[in-house]
């Protein structure tokens, strides 16, 4: 199983409604979500589905991704900003039948889960910028500890970066 872990797209730091889950993608996250749909579109094997958090800028981020795709979106509660590692692993638990997927979430929990499926879970924590996608294979039946992280894919902002 291929595993392409994203974290939305850079986001506003306050919604109009004041609100974290409502906070939507700056003019950067909607380039960072075409460029990573683009990225994916190109790997093999490509993602066949997408399961998102419920919050705007992770549901952003999985719409403009999927026009490079054409591949659908499922909407999963336990891939909140509130919610735990726990929860993430068991929507991948959930998933374990499919070649590849993609999974849009946010910090920390997108850190832990690299680290968890890479390292296993006494490993400190990894991090994942906005717009970044790690790619993890798991070959066994095992996720925690059992996955090579291939790649960290990331929008070069400028070339100083590079």
């Amino acid at each position: 199983m291929l595993v392409y872990i994203v974290r939305h797209g850079d986001a506003e730091l306050q919604s109009k409604t004041g609100c974290d889950q409502d906070r939507i993608l700056t003019e950067l996250g909607h380039q960072q979500a075409r460029a990573i749909g683009v990225y994916l579109a190109g790997c093999r094997p490509m993602p066949t589905q997408i399961i998102t958090s419920p919050f705007v800028r992770a549901q952003q981020t999985a719409q403009t991704i999927t026009d490079a795709l054409s591949i659908g979106i499922e909407t999963d509660d336990r891939l909140g900003a509130d919610r735990g590692l726990t929860e993430m692993l068991a929507v991948l638990e959930d998933q374990h039948h499919q070649e590849a997927i993609a999974i849009i979430s946010h910090m920390p929990t997108v850190g832990r889960l690299r680290t968890l499926l890479t390292e296993g879970p006494t490993a400190q924590a990894s991090s994942l910028h906005t717009g970044e996608v790690a790619v993890i294979r798991i070959d066994h039946e095992e996720l925690v500890a059992g996955g090579t992280l291939l790649e960290i894919y990331r929008l070069k902002q400028c070339p100083m970066e590079e």
